[in-house]
Formats: C-alpha cells, structure tokens, sequence
C-alpha cells in the first residue's frame, strides 16, 4: 500500500479514535504508529546500496529486483503481538494500546494491499527466507507491475 494510503487510512483512524474516547494524545498515538512503520523502508533501501530515496525511487527499486534483502522489521505480527501483550500487561496503557491499533491497521492493509504472500509480515519466515524479495513477495504480480510501468 502507498504511504499516502497509509497516511489518510491513519489519520481517519486517528480522528475516530478522538472522537470515540475524547483525548488527544491516543489519537495522534493512533496516527503516527500507522504510517511511521514504513520508515523501516528507508533503511532497507540505503542498505541494498541504493541511494537518492524516494518513494517512487523505492518502489522501482523493489520492482526491479534492485532490492536484494527485504528486511522491514518493523513490518512484523510478531512486533504486533508484543504491543498487544504490552497493551495487556499494562492494563491497557492507552499510549500502548492505540499504538498497536494504529500498528495492526497498517499490517492488514499492507497484507491485503499488496502482492504478498500470507506469511511475508512474519519476521520469523522473513529471517528463515534470507530476506530474499523473490521468496517473501509474489514474483509473478511485482515483474507484471515493472512490466506496467516500464509500457507506460
């Protein structure tokens, strides 16, 4: 999913959050940890040697194969269930709490928004995969996208 998604998807979740229990703080919480996540992608661009980041640059750079390691740890259900076992042990902590619920939009949206497969937001399988793009996305549906834009 394109960041710009993921920010007005955020910000929605964010003014409903205000609205549902009145507090600012939780709301912006909600907000930032539902796009904030994809800043891991900056990283893995930088560390497959690419340079000049953006987020057109980037997306290229993953169709093209010129991202060898697809790391993204911050894109993790086990990360996820660390906050919501935080969220717990706190008695629900509402910083906590909106954290992972502004985590967990972003997780489903980025499963079911791109051409992934069921378990590459796994950092578990991520790690047992080498990291490797053509294992952990579907190869088929990225190489029609390059063909896409490389027509257009």
């Amino acid at each position: 999913m394109k960041p710009s998604h993921h920010i007005g998807v955020s910000l929605i979740a964010g003014v409903v959050t205000f609205f549902i229990i009145r507090a600012i703080l939780p709301s912006v919480v909600c907000f930032l940890a539902g796009w904030l996540i994809d800043v891991d992608h900056i990283w893995d661009f930088y560390a497959n040697g690419c340079r000049r980041f953006s987020i057109k640059r980037f997306g290229l750079a993953m169709d093209s194969g010129e991202i060898k390691k697809a790391h993204f740890y911050l894109h993790s259900y086990e990360l996820l269930l660390i906050l919501i076992l935080l969220s717990f042990a706190t008695q629900f902590n509402y910083l906590l709490s909106y954290t992972a619920l502004g985590f967990a939009i972003h997780l489903f949206l980025d499963q079911i928004g791109n051409p992934v497969n069921s378990l590459t937001y796994f950092l578990t399988y991520r790690i047992l995969n080498g990291f490797k793009p053509e294992i952990i996305f579907k190869t088929s549906l990225r190489k029609q996208k390059v063909r896409e834009r490389v027509s257009e």
